[in-house]
């Protein structure tokens, strides 16, 4: 039987460390993951590491404590693959969209979901979070779907929760590693007001957190557009050809499946309750993104570019004040 580590059993060594330093930040001190966790064959990302990781099927993996690490979604068999060589045990994913749980039990992973949005970590989560790095085995590896913005303010949430860390060093890795968008003002401040929760909160049963919560509406929806616009994004890097590494993208059928997401909101109450600045930017997105169908059936490379970069700039416009703030 593989013997287990609680992640909480680092907190004592850290504090140590911590209170060691004339500038407080975390110290390496993996050992105890280390020993207790099946052994590696890919190298775990330590506080020394001055950039993020990539690895097959998982990307900008940074450390921000020793053994929790924040990154993207692992994509499939090759992403557990990478995560299992690297000796992992527990997944939490903050991002809203379905965990892949079966991969996970393959690989003889735990899988927590715990979603956040890009505005905000709220003190309800901050204390799910750091419960879940308290209670769980580690190595924990903590996702979003691209790893730069929610995972790293959720994992720096919940290390500072349990004492791993402090905001400031918490902070200065969300922006040197993981590359957390300055725009993102409200992960930035719920971090920088984060705390370590009182010894006896931190430690729960288990079976009190979730393996999948449920998200809906609105939310479900910009979840698909996430991965949808991604691969748009993919689409206009091979000059709206089906891409080598992603046979299974057809540029018309994608820009389709775009315009009929944007346009599903309109039957969405949460949606329909916005003002008329989000309205207006959610149906210059339908007709961007008809737009670029319209385009690339007729071949107009050129058109369908310009038609993706105009549905990025709307997108921008749209999430600072509705969902980055």
């Amino acid at each position: 039987m593989k013997p287990k580590t609680p992640v909480f059993a680092l907190l004592a060594a850290a504090t140590v460390a911590l209170a060691a330093c004339s500038s407080p930040a975390p110290v390496e001190q993996a050992g105890a993951v280390e020993a207790s966790a099946p052994k590696p064959t890919l190298a775990i990302p330590t506080m020394a590491d001055t950039k993020p990781l990539d690895v097959p099927g998982v990307h900008n993996i940074v450390a921000y404590a020793p053994g929790v690490l924040s990154g993207s979604v692992p994509e499939g068999q090759k992403g557990f693959d990478s995560l299992a060589a690297m000796g992992i045990r527990t997944v939490i994913s903050v991002d809203g969209a379905m965990p892949d749980l079966a991969e996970a039990k393959k690989h003889g992973m735990r899988y927590i979901h715990l979603p956040i949005g890009y505005d905000t970590v709220p003190e309800d989560r901050q204390k799910a979070l750091a419960q879940a790095l308290a209670s769980v085995d580690g190595p924990v590896y903590m996702h979003c779907h691209h790893g730069k913005h929610r995972s790293a303010a959720a994992a720096s949430a919940a290390c500072i929760g349990v004492g791993l860390t402090t905001p400031d060093e918490a902070t200065r890795r969300m922006k040197e590693l993981s590359g957390t968008t300055a725009n993102y003002s409200g992960l930035y401040a719920a971090v920088q007001a984060a705390k370590p929760l009182p010894k006896d909160q931190l430690k729960v049963d288990l079976a009190t957190l979730p393996e999948v919560t449920k998200v809906s509406g609105l939310v479900a929806t910009m979840v698909e557009l996430d991965v949808v616009f991604d691969n748009l994004k993919a689409l206009n890097a091979a000059e709206w050809k089906v891409p080598k590494d992603h046979p299974d993208l057809v540029p018309a059928k994608e820009a389709r499946r775009t315009a009929d997401l944007f346009r599903g909101l309109h039957g969405d109450a949460e949606s329909n309750a916005y003002p008329a600045d989000y309205q207006q930017w959610l149906n210059r997105s339908i007709e961007d993104a008809d737009a670029i169908a319209r385009a690339v059936d007729a071949g107009d490379v050129k058109e369908a570019a310009l038609r993706f970069q105009s549905l990025g700039k709307t997108c921008k416009e749209c999430h600072k004040p509705y969902r980055d703030q």
